[in-house]
């Protein structure tokens, strides 16, 4: 199917990717069409093989041999130059393309049989929150795509770290599972974020609000019983049937409340999952996520999921 130019879903670490031939430039039209994705909001192309990246990237510096040699496979993404073969619709008329091996053993199987590089972002309706199991994929594209491979639902649950090699030093454009320290520690230089949203144009996956539920959601990041709790009710005095979701749920007592993990790996693992479940049960969503040095939330994961509610709730903070 792939490479008679159809579209395929399939099971990664990370989320489910809507996999098209990344060398057939119809395919990657159908990608935008069958997402509602903008047209100048770049893919990234998924390999099997390290060898990949040298076929589809004009230059790989010392930085990317490293990460390439020393980290792939993994949940992360890194953006070169681009050659020729990669078309301007695949990159958004970038010149620099995003690549990334995913750890995952199904994907790189399937992304072996198929014996071309896929261009995938993530298999949902843009806009939405990215699906971690194959019946959220089939919520989204049934009837917009020609499969679906039946894998086991995603362990990291957040999209890749997308680290921006294409530049004189090396910068994270969305932060994921593997961590800016992790990168730093790596490559033996400071690895920073980018900060201002509209300098993100080398990144998949940062243009536009993402992540969304279908519900009003607002984030509390203070962690504040007090002030949580006069929001639930204010919202519950209007009608609007509203849920905490944050840590250690029994606290809130007959309040609707939802667990948001133990830890900020499990936050990940659960986040697209539970906030599709819970835009399903509830009127209005409040996530609360207080991430502070040496608390729970405070691990690899942290800037990934924090980014993913920021943008999931398009800001708006309470």
């Amino acid at each position: 199917m792939i490479r008679s130019g159809e579209l395929v879903a399939f099971p990664t670490e990370t989320v489910y990717g809507l996999g098209a031939n990344a060398l057939d430039v119809a395919a990657v039209k159908k990608t935008y069409a069958a997402k509602g994705r903008p047209v100048d909001n770049p893919l990234i192309v998924h390999v099997y093989d390290k060898a990949q990246i040298y076929d589809l990237a004009s230059e790989v510096n010392d930085f990317a041999a490293k990460v390439i040699e020393r980290l792939m496979p993994a949940p992360i993404t890194i953006v070169l130059p681009k050659k020729d073969v990669v078309s301007g619709v695949v990159t958004a008329g970038l010149p620099s393309v995003a690549v990334r091996m995913p750890l995952s053993d199904e994907a790189r199987r399937f992304l072996k049989a198929a014996r071309v590089p896929v261009s995938a972002p993530s298999a949902n309706i843009s806009g939405r929150p990215s699906p971690t199991t194959w019946q959220r994929v089939a919520d989204d594209m049934d009837g917009r795509i020609a499969a679906v491979l039946c894998g086991a639902p995603c362990q990291v649950g957040i999209e890749s770290t997308v680290l921006d090699l294409s530049r004189d030093e090396p910068i994270i454009l969305r932060p994921g599972a593997v961590s800016e320290q992790r990168l730093s520690q790596l490559l033996g230089v400071p690895v920073g974020i980018l900060k201002d949203p509209s300098s993100k144009v080398n990144s998949p996956g940062v243009r536009y609000k993402h992540y969304a539920p279908s519900v009003p959601m607002v984030l509390e990041l203070d962690d504040d019983y007090d002030k949580l709790c006069d929001f639930y009710d204010k919202k519950a005095a209007a009608g609007l049937n509203p849920v905490l979701w944050a840590r250690d749920p029994a606290r809130f007592g007959q309040r609707h409340a939802v667990d948001m993990g133990a830890n900020d790996l499990e936050a990940a693992a659960n986040l697209y999952e539970t906030m599709r479940l819970l835009e399903k049960q509830y009127g209005f969503i409040i996530a609360c996520f207080c991430w502070t040095k040496n608390s729970p939330y405070d691990g690899s994961a942290s800037q990934g999921v924090l980014d993913r509610l920021m943008r999931a709730c398009g800001h708006n903070v309470i």
